[in-house]
């Protein structure tokens, strides 16, 4: 439905920037800056069917305060830092793009690691 790229607050990084002092003269200087990550809302479809040319779909509902579900759309939240993920989002489309049906896929890579992309 939606997603913004903003600092993470548990991943960060160490930088070195140059600075110039007092004097003009620059001066290495060692920084950390938070990494990013990517906060997604989104609304999880349980079934997909046809009418006409469209292409339609059903939503997990809100639950009650019994655990029922009612007749509106739950929404969901997640953060990742997944680099693929977040260059995916920040190169691949635009949140004027959405809402539309996407899948997050686990793929492994060459290294052997589990790694998260839109597909």
């Amino acid at each position: 439905m939606d997603y913004v790229i903003q600092d993470s607050k548990i991943e960060k990084n160490t930088v070195t920037v140059n600075v110039p002092d007092y004097e003009g003269n620059n001066q290495e200087v060692t920084k950390t800056v938070p990494g990013k990550v990517l906060a997604l809302r989104f609304r999880k479809i349980i079934k997909t069917f046809e009418m006409g040319d469209d292409e339609r779909y059903v939503f997990e509902k809100k639950k009650d305060s019994d655990g029922n579900p009612t007749d509106e759309d739950a929404e969901f939240y997640t953060f990742t830092g997944s680099k693929i993920m977040v260059d995916q989002a920040l190169n691949d489309f635009t949140p004027d793009d959405l809402p539309c049906p996407t899948v997050v896929q686990q793929f492994k890579g060459k290294d052997g690691k589990t790694y998260t992309k839109f597909t």
